[in-house]
């Protein structure tokens, strides 16, 4: 199997290519040429795994931190990204029949311990296929992109004047109000990782 070189190099890293390190590579340099570059994006996923080393990899080449947010509790998103200088969020959720070897091959992995080389030798040709197919596609046809913007409210409002929130509608001071695509929200329904705001 083919694959590039910056990937190759985060296989030997790892030890392995998993579909994940791929998926983590592949949504890392889309967002990479989205914002050309990675220097002002704010990184969070969904989950730990083999994805987050690549996404800390390819933001240590832009800057010294390689911080990745990991969500402490139920996303709508498995991973986020926000550029501060523009405002933009873009969320990615996987398509998971897309992005998870079939149900059928997945119940194999118990038996590739018993050293089966039968098995073992479906269960690679099955992973090798799916992480051709994630880095031939395009990230759009496995991952549901969405993109927002979203900005503080406008200062000059007298400090401690309240505004409601317009999903959930709980008081919050003006100044710790977002604006997302328009609607007014509270620092918990803005979508922005806590650690963001």
């Amino acid at each position: 199997m083919l694959v590039p070189m910056e990937l190759y190099n985060l296989t030997l890293k790892k030890g392995h290519l998993s579909p994940e390190l791929t998926i983590g590579w592949r949504v890392g340099k889309y967002v990479e040429e989205f914002f050309a570059g990675l220097e002002d994006v704010s990184i969070a996923a969904a989950r730990d795994d083999d994805a987050i080393l690549a996404l800390k990899y390819l933001r240590r080449q832009h800057s010294l931190d390689n911080q990745v947010t990991i969500a402490d509790k139920a996303t709508p998103w498995d991973f986020l990204f926000f550029h501060a200088t523009t405002g933009t969020l873009l969320g990615f959720c996987l398509i998971r029949h897309r992005t998870q070897l079939p149900y059928t091959i997945r119940s194999l992995e118990t038996d590739l311990v018993r050293d089966n080389q039968a098995l073992t030798a479906i269960y690679q040709a099955a992973l090798e296929q799916l992480v051709n197919a994630l880095l031939d596609q395009p990230v759009t046809s496995y991952c549901q992109v969405r993109q927002v913007r979203c900005r503080r409210l406008q200062t000059g409002v007298a400090s401690g004047q309240e505004i409601h929130c317009r999903s959930c509608g709980q008081p919050i001071l003006h100044q710790r109000a977002w604006d997302i695509e328009g609607r007014i929200c509270c620092p918990t329904c803005s979508g922005l990782v806590p650690a963001w705001q």
